[in-house]
């Protein structure tokens, strides 16, 4: 399928033109699960050894490249990695002792915890930064800082960045801007579009999207700067597993409409929030009155299944923990079921900056939700009887 950069994004997401293609005629690429190959001539045989190529890999790091916008994903093809952190790690390796990354308060406690602790370490210099102060994000910007790295709609808060203007920022002074967009996966946004250099996902989330495979994956539309993301992974190699990956490609045939289902239950569910005499405040990008709704509009083809509120204070919290049924209180999201939590408790520890300020506090009463894909009828009338049920 030679011309699949011409078809429509759920097209690409079946069709993206395999590397090796079998005699026996798959309609869908088999799991290789070998670790070595047989070489016909001593050095010269296109496929090696499992760390350094695998074709179920090649064909979930093409199809994710195409997907993301890439025309040409056969020479640009992503970096499938064994985890969403370890893909975080193969980026920085781009930054050099003594350079400088630039990154926003309100991201995953995970990537707060490797640039304030690992990175530092190495000599890396790491500021965090409120996107949503551009004169202090352009302050930090200098000839030294070598990447900037955003969250659009962010974890936990679900702040909305202007992607375009904080891409010109990044690019005034050489600076590459990376995207975690775990939470949008490219059937929401494809930050390319907007001035971002490189995106990454935790695959582990909507890209998997049934909670059971654990991975991350980088793309870039820059041959030079992929090469030597390349040289790294294999050298490093913290590489995704054939398994992992088998079960990331599958993920991108049924990615489309989950999407769509995840962001339409979840958009129903954040309209009733927000009526609530329950809640005190409800997050989400898609409600016409929330923080910067016009840019959100302008990025995303939908507004996601994430949300985050806050119970007001009649509500007794530990009694609406028990008195949910569908919500399951666990970490992680982007999978076909509901997932709830607190992430000041479970996903976002505190992390302390080198002048003493607390990073990546997320507020100590903030619920997440991972919307899923069962019926919006359900979850509403299981929050909203767990809520009555609550009340003190």
């Amino acid at each position: 399928m030679g011309k699949s950069k011409k078809y429509g994004i759920n097209t690409r997401a079946l069709h993206t033109k395999k590397r090796i293609e079998l005699p026996t005629g798959d309609v869908m690429s088999p799991l290789h699960l070998t670790s070595t190959y047989e070489n016909p001539v001593p050095g010269e045989s296109e496929y090696f050894y499992g760390r350094v190529n695998n074709p179920t890999r090649e064909l979930f790091e093409r199809t994710i490249s195409s997907l993301e916008g890439n025309e040409n994903y056969e020479e640009i093809p992503g970096l499938a990695m064994a985890s969403g952190m370890a893909s975080v790690a193969l980026i920085a390796e781009l930054i050099k002792p003594d350079e400088n990354v630039v990154i926003t308060k309100d991201v995953y406690g995970g990537t707060t915890n490797f640039f304030a602790t690992i990175a530092r370490k190495r000599g890396l210099e790491v500021n965090f930064c409120d996107m949503y102060d551009l004169e202090k994000l352009e302050s930090l910007i200098n000839s030294k800082t070598k990447l900037v790295w955003i969250e659009s709609p962010s974890n936990p808060n679900m702040n909305i960045y202007d992607l375009s203007k904080i891409s010109e920022l990044a690019h005034s002074e050489g600076a590459l801007l990376v995207a975690d967009s775990t939470f949008c996966t490219p059937f929401i946004t494809r930050p390319f579009e907007h001035g971002v250099d490189i995106i990454m996902h935790s695959t582990t989330k909507y890209i998997g999207g049934h909670s059971d495979t654990l991975g991350g994956v980088i793309v870039v539309n820059n041959l030079e700067i992929r090469e030597t993301l390349y040289e790294y992974q294999k050298t490093s190699g913290g590489i995704m597993s054939p398994f992992d990956s088998y079960l990331c490609q599958r993920g991108l045939y049924t990615l489309g409409p989950r999407i769509e289902l995840h962001s339409r239950n979840a958009h129903q569910l954040a309209e009733y929030l927000s009526t609530s005499e329950h809640i005190k405040e409800t997050r989400y990008p898609g409600l016409k009155d929330s923080e910067n709704h016009d840019i959100a509009s302008k990025q995303m083809d939908y507004f996601g299944g994430m949300l985050s509120f806050f119970l007001e204070d009649h509500i007794n919290e530990e009694s609406f923990w028990k008195e949910l049924n569908l919500y399951k209180l666990a970490v992680s999201l982007g999978g076909v079921e509901t997932l709830i939590e607190v992430p000041y408790l479970m996903t976002h520890e505190k992390v302390t900056g080198l002048d003493g300020e607390v990073i990546n506090n997320a507020p100590e009463k903030l619920i997440r939700i991972s919307v899923g894909i069962e019926n919006i009828e359900d979850l509403i009338d299981d929050m909203d009887s767990a809520l009555n049920a609550s009340k003190k």
